[in-house]
């Protein structure tokens, strides 16, 4: 399972045909209510978005798999719990921030394991972020100290450079489009956690991890700029996606 996010820009987007009201209305208003994702075996499964204004309160789909709850703290994300269908708690993703409202800590916690993993962020001068990773279980939690450090461009992750070897280098590419997240409250401030990077405000065309194409997306597009399919066709693939607004 992707630890966070359930990957809005991956796994869990979508655009559909919008209506007329929907073409005519504020760009800034648009928000992601359906995905319908066809994976390579020809299976479909779709996740539906619950909100309260622009702020995300649950992702849900029917495949059986964790669904995600959302808290926040005024508006930053501060918590993202995934149940299953049964209420069961399979992890929990905690965010600390600083006073400014940049992230600071990640936590994904895995109760029934007894295993966690921490982030601590670390904001340099040249506008690159450091990041130390600890993890364990509840008594024992190691650190390789900086292990890696992320760079931006037009505020986008641009390359995250691992310094241990467990955890691949990730160089991206986007579109100059709309990201279908773009207008939920938060989304934004965590856009870079547990290793990898996610579009905040445009799509990931190109994802490319230790010199291998992870992630290689085509997109269609409606008359907002907002994607309405996306299909990957990288080593890491989840197949076609179709987004619903």
């Amino acid at each position: 399972m992707k630890k966070i996010l359930c990957l809005f820009g991956a796994l869990t987007l979508v655009l559909a045909s919008c209506s007329s009201d929907d073409s005519s209305s504020d760009s800034s208003n648009v928000l992601l209510k359906k995905t319908v994702v066809t994976n390579s075996d020809g299976e479909k499964y779709t996740t539906n978005y619950k909100y309260d204004g622009n702020k995300i309160v649950s992702s849900i789909d029917d495949t059986g798999d964790a669904n995600l709850y959302y808290t926040y703290t005024g508006d930053l994300i501060t918590k993202i719990e995934f149940k299953y269908p049964d209420g069961t708690i399979d992890q929990i993703n905690t965010f600390s921030y600083n006073a400014e409202g940049k992230l600071t800590t990640f936590v994904r916690v895995e109760p029934n394991m007894d295993w966690g993993y921490k982030e601590v962020y670390i904001y340099n001068a040249d506008g690159t972020i450091s990041v130390k990773s600890y993890s364990g279980d509840s008594e024992t939690q190691t650190s390789g100290g900086v292990t890696s450090t992320i760079k931006f461009v037009n505020g986008e992750v641009s390359e995250i450079l691992a310094i241990t070897a467990n955890q691949p280098d990730h160089k991206y590419t986007y579109d100059s489009k709309n990201n279908p997240t773009k207008n939920i409250t938060g989304m934004d401030k965590i856009a870079f956690v547990d290793g990898e990077g996610n579009g905040v405000k445009f799509n990931i065309l190109t994802d490319t991890a230790d010199g291998d194409l992870w992630g290689n997306s085509t997109f269609t597009y409606n008359d907002q700029g907002y994607p309405t399919k996306e299909v990957n066709t990288g080593s890491d693939s989840f197949g076609t996606i179709e987004y619903f607004y």
